[in-house]
Formats: C-alpha cells, sequence, structure tokens
C-alpha cells in the first residue's frame, strides 16, 4: 500500500511539472492562441486541485502508518503463538 501511496505521489509530482512547464510555454509565446488562456486557466486549477490532493494523501498517510503498524504487529504475535 506504501508503494502505491509513493507510486501516486511521483505521478502527481510529475503531472504538476508538465502541467507548469505547459503554462509557462504558452504564457511565453508572444501570439496567444485563441484557447490558449482557458488552458491555462484549466491547468492552473489541475495544479492546484492536485496539490490539496497530495497534502490530503499525506495526512491519510501519516495516519494509516500506525495503524498498519498495530496490525502487522498483532499478525506477527498471532502467528508466533500458534
Amino acid at each position: 500500500m506504501f508503494k502505491e501511496i509513493q507510486e501516486l505521489r511521483e505521478l502527481c509530482e510529475v503531472e504538476i511539472k508538465n502541467l507548469r512547464r505547459e503554462i509557462l510555454m504558452l504564457r511565453g509565446n508572444i501570439f496567444l492562441r485563441w484557447d490558449a488562456k482557458g488552458y491555462i486557466q484549466k491547468a492552473e486549477a489541475k495544479v492546484e486541485m492536485l496539490h490539496e490532493l497530495l497534502v490530503k494523501l499525506e495526512t491519510l498517510a501519516e495516519q494509516i502508518t500506525p495503524v498498519v503498524t498495530d496490525i502487522k504487529n498483532i499478525v506477527g504475535l498471532q502467528i508466533k503463538e500458534k
């Protein structure tokens, strides 16, 4: 599960970098395409949403860690007792 969380975090960071790069490229053009402003707004909203979700994911991961550790300890103890 922790591996999946780490993979999600990495994918989100890559997506954020790509979106920021695209935003900078679009803003850097002297002549904006007709749909560039709308795309920039959508990309900025997506970046913001990804940041918020990453914060939530981090909070949940911190809450899950002690629970998973406790479960592993309990399961490990039960296996040794049998």
